[in-house]
């Protein structure tokens, strides 16, 4: 019986490494692709990670003038009148995704195992049945993986596009990250699997903080931060490559199975997600934005060039210009 465990167990670690590194490959397949097609050399102006900080407070800038301009009115009505629609039937959602996970065999429990921790922190986990890998499809460590994909293709290969991808994707993680976690600070909306008083939930307005941290799946549902991550990484990646018609359906399928299984495991509420994929898709648009002008000022300066004169016993400097 240990020998059978044990087999088990090293099986299921292969299987969770396997994952691990399809997901940081992918990105390598796709520039791959690419670049069989377009062979040129992209001009990207090469982020550098030191400049974060200037990125996101740029970022947020760059939102606050989006959220409130006039343009926007149409798109915030649609998020709020679709959220107000989904809070009505919020504990149908939850029961019908719940007899459709039972009915299709896909476990309700957080089946993921721990393969790292540090002092009794876990680091990271990694899902070992179907339920948890379509959680999976959410959780940080998968999109993280899918940055450094790219941004590890796009230093091997020399592909200054593949390594602005990874770049946005990092950056967009951030600022979606900082804007989902403060507005669960602000709202305090019980998961699913806490409420108490309501069908669609407890909303404790600024609650207490010390209260949030040891009680945290009692505030935190509102909005999904898993889906509004995954919602920015497809934009990024639809955004940059706009030719693979196949990128976008299957980015869909893959955020439409991660927010049924969000429901069957009580993790989220339905009305946590249209502003969730709002959020995801305005930071994505952003940090996608921010890389096209930094190729668009690098092809700029490389348009006048400094270049050495040498002249018989004269030595100067010469004005490039292109155009």
């Amino acid at each position: 019986m240990g020998k059978q465990q044990k087999s088990f167990q090293l099986k299921l670690l292969f299987q969770q490494l396997l994952l691990c590194a399809f997901v940081m490959a992918s990105p390598s397949l796709l520039v791959a692709e690419e670049n069989a097609v377009f062979p040129e050399a992209f001009t990207e102006a090469e982020p550098l990670f030191l400049n974060l900080p200037t990125y996101i407070y740029e970022d947020y800038i760059v939102a606050y003038e989006r959220t409130f301009s006039e343009e926007a009115i149409p798109y915030w009505w649609a998020v709020g009148l679709s959220t107000a629609v989904l809070i009505a039937t919020d504990d149908k959602w939850i029961s019908e995704s719940q007899r459709l996970g039972d009915r299709l065999g896909v476990s309700r429990k957080d089946n993921t195992n721990t393969v790292a921790e540090y002092q009794g922190v876990t680091l990271l986990r990694l899902p070992t049945d179907l339920g948890s890998l379509m959680y999976f499809v959410g959780d940080g460590w998968t999109h993280v993986s899918i940055a450094a994909g790219f941004l590890a293709t796009g230093a091997l290969m020399e592909d200054d596009k593949a390594y602005g991808v990874g770049f946005q994707i990092i950056e967009g993680m951030i600022t979606t990250t900082i804007a989902t976690q403060t507005l669960k600070h602000i709202t305090g909306r019980q998961t699913p699997s806490r409420a108490t008083t309501t069908r669609t939930g407890k909303w404790d307005f600024f609650p207490n903080q010390k209260d949030y941290f040891k009680q945290v799946p009692n505030y935190d549902a509102f909005p999904s931060g898993h889906l509004a991550v995954a919602s920015m990484t497809l934009t990024v990646i639809s955004k940059n490559y706009p030719d693979k018609a196949w990128i976008m359906p299957t980015g869909i399928t893959l955020l439409s199975l991660l927010s049924f299984q969000m429901m069957n495991n009580e993790v989220h509420w339905a009305s946590d997600y249209p502003l969730a994929i709002a959020l995801g898709y305005t930071f994505g648009t952003i940090a996608y934005e921010r890389g096209q002008k930094s190729m668009a000022d690098s092809s700029s300066s490389d348009l006048v060039q400094w270049v050495p004169i040498i002249s018989g016993n004269e030595v100067g400097l010469g004005l490039n210009y292109q155009f």
